[in-house]
């Protein structure tokens, strides 16, 4: 199987997998919800806390064995976990709490495997295009996933959404089982680095406080559409449809658009354009001028963080050797979602104090440091090279 084909085939697995917990992430928050807003407060708490703790401890691991392996491992910790909120009796129980949590600690590790294969059958060069296509992966299944998980919900309720998601993880793992027949064992890198190379993550640094800083003021977007089409304690729920939908959407176009983007400007400067823009619509997303600036603000805002993210993961990951991969891609996720932890705590604290648009100003903030960090390392990097005798 050529690594053209193979990419294919998980690809393909991603896809599976994704529709399958977009759907179920819906499906929970609706049974959570129904139980009221203390036990989606707590949903919402053990979901992102358990990623941070995966992608730090458990990524690592990876790039100790064969990825494809431990994709297969994290399938099947999902079965047992749904399988554990299948026999509660409430969508509140104790039983799908840990569950939940269990889904989210190995959910980094899944994202870092697959991550780590691909970067084993995949040139630097090539990087971008993988991480640029599971993007546009995950805000495909974002769109399909949300609307299979509202539609099961409504029909068959959580029951129907859960053996939904196990069908999905299921067929995921026949796709990777069919792959690691074929190879057997990972396949071959296709560059290979000097045997002294040893990692050095000081040239990254700014790059790691650049991506939780954008994520601190970007993180707004966890609440943003909600408070939008909130109107005197009552939920619209079309003005929420239409706001999440378009974000989506914009988030799927940004997705597809990164890739043109950094092989036109480079890496650094995609992050640092990318940077400065979401930061222009996070104060867009600060005034108080009518749905279309909230629904044109926030989906141009979730666009421009697709090609922060995508470009800031693929020039990372491409600046380590392919056996440290998986860890790389963890501590990236791990930024990504201490960040967006930040900005929770952050608004559990200043929402009854400050108005939000002063909050969303304050992201804004966050965000215009972001660019200023990816800025200083342009300007790093230009001196480094101009000071090369090779490049002169």
């Amino acid at each position: 199987m050529s690594g053209a084909r193979t990419r294919q085939f998980v690809y393909l697995s991603h896809l599976i997998i994704q529709i399958g917990g977009w759907a179920f992430r819906i499906g929970i928050l609706i049974g959570l919800l129904q139980s009221g807003m203390s036990a989606a407060g707590l949903g919402i708490a053990v979901t992102f806390a358990p990623i941070m703790l995966g992608s730090l401890f458990l990524s690592p691991l990876v790039d100790r064995g064969d990825p494809s392996s431990a994709m297969m491992i994290v399938n099947a910790v999902r079965i047992c976990a749904l399988l554990a909120i299948f026999g509660a009796k409430d969508a509140d129980s104790f039983q799908s709490f840990a569950a939940m949590a269990t889904l989210s600690l190995v959910q980094p590790v899944y994202l870092s495997a697959e991550v780590a294969f691909f970067r084993r059958i995949t040139s630097e060069e090539g990087m971008i295009s993988v991480l640029r296509n599971i993007a546009n992966i995950d805000w495909l299944t974002y769109l399909l996933g949300m609307l299979a998980g509202a539609m099961l919900s409504d029909q068959l309720h959580l029951p129907g959404v859960l053996a939904f998601n196990m069908s999905a993880i299921i067929l995921s793992l026949i796709v990777l089982l069919g792959i690691k027949q074929q190879f057997r064992r990972t396949p071959a890198v296709l560059e290979a680095r000097p045997s002294g190379t040893v990692l050095d993550l000081a040239p990254l640094y700014p790059a790691f406080l650049a991506v939780f800083l954008l994520n601190l003021g970007a993180g707004i977007i966890n609440v943003y559409p909600a408070i939008h089409a909130t109107a005197d304690g009552v939920l619209d729920k079309s003005v929420l449809l239409t706001i999440v939908m378009t974000n989506g959407v914009f988030a799927l176009l940004g997705a597809l658009a990164v890739k043109p983007i950094y092989e036109l400007i480079g890496a650094l400067p995609t992050i640092a354009g990318a940077a400065v823009l979401l930061a222009a619509c996070l104060v867009m997303m600060s005034l108080d001028a009518g749905l279309p600036v909230v629904v044109a603000s926030s989906s141009a805002m979730l666009g421009f963080g697709q090609i922060f993210a995508a470009a800031a993961h693929g020039y990372m990951v491409s600046s380590v050797s392919p056996d440290r991969a998986g860890r790389l891609s963890g501590l990236f996720q791990c930024c990504t979602y201490s960040g967006v932890a930040g900005n929770g705590i952050a608004l559990s604290f200043l929402g009854n104090r400050l108005a939000l648009g002063t909050i969303v100003l304050l992201c804004a903030a966050s965000a215009f440091v972001a660019f200023a960090v990816a800025t200083f390392a342009v300007v790093r990097s230009r001196d480094s090279q101009a000071s090369c005798p090779a490049d002169r």
